[in-house]
């Protein structure tokens, strides 16, 4: 060893040993060692953590996680989670953790206090590829759940994008409509399909003309021949969707008077708080479809009532 490598070796020891982390058990409290650049090692005290009953856990998971627990509470990376059973915490795969009632996924969150997956029972997940899996007819995107009627047809396309004989899904959205045979991949969000471009689920707006409702004539011309169209001007305010969501859609009770009937009504959630009101309705000619779109307007305080712009728009199948 030459004296330069002696040096670099000096020098670089105090750092490694200052880097400590973990939870450490002193008396009657419990504390979470942690170190990084910009703060550099820090030691906190774990009010809720019972000392006498404490202990670190360890699992095979290839995750940069801190596990504890005492008698009664589940810790990771020192903060408390609340709601788990730690007595029966356990890893299944993927990044989904499970204990007697519920499963979570802790590969991508917001809050480690919220990464429940939803509606599912631990006891059916079965994992495919991360960071899907699946449990019943629910097809789950990291922890987020989605019902598909076709499941044991899913295929990954990448982390992503997935389909099925009769679907397209991205994250944990089903793009209605879109054609499996002829869809490609553009980015984690966009992809597009022999008829329309979508993003963040649903068909690109710009696929859609702008047009006027109250000018619009729907009587004199062949109105299933009418090409993709959004009305912009059907509200002139922002409105609650709680409240809106079940008053009458204006395209729907025009086609009604036109001779359409309903098909079916869902009501989904696209692009973060946005919503979609997708209204599917036929005639002796064709079948149309009719979409509410309530654009969240994230300028706004998020305690405001009044928070949707909305749109109507059709399109003929």
């Amino acid at each position: 060893m030459t004296i330069k490598q002696l040096i670099i070796i000096l020098l670089t020891l105090p750092i490694l040993i200052s880097c400590k982390h973990g939870y450490k058990v002193e008396g009657d409290k419990v504390y979470y060692e942690s170190w990084n650049e910009g703060s550099g090692q820090s030691k906190r005290i774990i009010d809720q953590a019972d000392a006498k009953t404490f202990q670190e856990l360890n699992f095979d998971c290839d995750c940069d996680f801190e596990f504890g627990r005492d008698k009664n509470q589940l810790f990771i990376n020192g903060e408390l989670i609340k709601y788990i059973d730690p007595n029966t915490f356990k890893f299944i795969g993927n990044y989904i953790f499970r204990d007697k009632d519920s499963a979570y996924f802790f590969g991508f969150y917001n809050n480690l206090n919220n990464c429940v997956i939803k509606d599912v029972n631990p006891d059916k997940i079965q994992l495919i590829k991360y960071p899907w899996s699946k449990a019943d007819n629910i097809l789950i995107h990291g922890g987020d759940p989605v019902k598909i009627d076709d499941i044991d047809e899913f295929h990954p396309i990448d982390n992503d994008w997935g389909k099925t004989k009769k679907h397209i899904i991205n994250n944990n959205r089903i793009l209605y409509g879109a054609d499996v045979e002829t869809f490609k991949v553009i980015s984690t969000f966009q992809g597009k399909d022999k008829k329309f471009n979508y993003e963040f689920g649903i068909i690109n707006e710009e696929d859609f003309k702008k047009t006027n409702f109250k000018s619009f004539d729907f009587t004199n011309k062949d109105i299933c021949q009418t090409e993709p169209i959004v009305f912009v001007d059907v509200y002139d305010s922002l409105v609650s969707y709680i409240e809106d969501r079940s008053k009458p859609i204006w395209l729907v009770e025009k086609l009604k008077y036109l001779g359409f009937t309903v098909n079916n009504t869902m009501y989904l959630d696209w692009g973060g708080e946005s919503k979609l009101v997708r209204v599917s309705m036929t005639n002796s000619k064709c079948n149309c479809i009719i979409e509410k779109l309530y654009r969240y307007d994230y300028g706004k305080p998020s305690e405001t009532k009044n928070i949707f712009k909305v749109s109507e728009r059709i399109y003929f199948e």
